[in-house]
């Protein structure tokens, strides 16, 4: 019960929060007049047509990402496969170290009795 309680209070306080933020920015946004719509246009329109910029294709940048993705991958897999392979040894090296000591102590106490 008091979690549902402590969940209805974040959820209403979340509610009371956004309900907030809108009543305080509506009137801002629609006292934004066309001539500042008409700006911003203007600004994007600009920078579109600087020749550094058209010059840089999206399907280029995310195949390059996913290159590169799959290079740390690949890495990753690598290194993940050689930690394995190291701690097989260690495991293996120690389970025969505990397997010959074992029996040696064994073997020395049951020759002492």
């Amino acid at each position: 019960m008091g979690q549902f309680l402590i969940l209805l209070f974040v959820a209403l306080g979340s509610l009371g929060g956004i309900v907030f933020i809108l009543y305080r920015k509506i009137p801002a946004l629609l006292a934004l007049n066309q001539e500042e719509i008409h700006m911003r246009d203007f600004v994007r329109q600009g920078i579109k047509k600087i020749p550094v910029l058209q010059k840089i294709k999206p399907e280029e940048i995310l195949r390059g990402t996913l290159a590169k993705a799959r290079t740390i991958a690949s890495q990753t897999k690598i290194q993940k496969t050689e930690w394995l392979g190291k701690l097989r040894k260690k495991t293996e090296q120690h389970k025969e170290e505990f397997s010959e000591s074992y029996w040696d102590q064994l073997r020395k106490k049951t020759k002492k009795k």
